[in-house]
């Protein structure tokens, strides 16, 4: 998945790191922004890989992943929402030489700064 950390683990062990030391929210809380709704469910989606014993398997499901990786994720709603995407793509860029996501979350971001609702 990545050209700088080949392993999986290390990276999701990364992203979690810094999640947490944010002082996030935790699993299973449904928040308005449904852009921080969409950070916050990649978050828990590392936290399930990570929990994964040995190497994660290639076939692994991960919905979420593919999600921000996508061709549309939602603008922020909230200024913390659009805080939080920005910060996921910082993560992402320093494990990633390109993915997707990092545009698309910087997008999502902007949306909410020019004053997008959806």
């Amino acid at each position: 998945m990545s050209e700088h950390n080949p392993s999986r683990r290390g990276f999701l062990g990364h992203v979690a790191g810094a999640y947490l030391a944010s002082g996030a929210l935790t699993a299973g809380v449904v928040l308005a922004d449904p852009l921080q709704s969409l950070v916050t469910a990649y978050r828990d989606e590392c936290d399930r890989l990570n929990a994964i014993p040995g190497n994660i398997p290639d076939d692994e499901p991960m919905p979420v992943w593919h999600a921000i990786n996508g061709d549309s994720i939602p603008a922020a709603t909230t200024k913390e929402g659009a805080m939080s995407a920005l910060q996921l793509a910082i993560d992402l860029h320093e494990d990633f030489a390109s993915v997707d996501a990092i545009p698309n979350l910087m997008r999502a971001a902007l949306g909410f700064l020019e004053g997008a609702t959806s």
